[in-house]
């Protein structure tokens, strides 16, 4: 019976690990994404935009995002 829940646990991280790093090679698209939208708004540097995709016990993602901003544009930028 313990093995059986030892497996079943392996199973279940192994499953969660395959899950988090899915979301790794989309940060490159979300980061200019991100970029491309808040730039219409703000005078923002491209490095400054940081994506953080993490995943829960039982497999939900959370989702970070941030940027830095130097200044509001008064106008939608084109």
């Amino acid at each position: 019976m313990r093995s059986a829940k030892v497996t079943e646990d392996r199973l279940k991280k192994v499953l969660l690990k395959d899950r988090i790093d899915a979301p790794e090679n989309i940060i490159a698209v979300l980061r200019s994404d991100i970029f491309d939208a808040l730039s219409n708004f703000f005078e923002i540097n491209p490095s400054s935009v940081n994506v953080k995709i993490e995943t829960d016990a039982v497999g939900i993602y959370n989702l970070t995002m941030s940027a830095k901003a130097f200044r509001v544009y008064n106008h939608i930028k084109n």
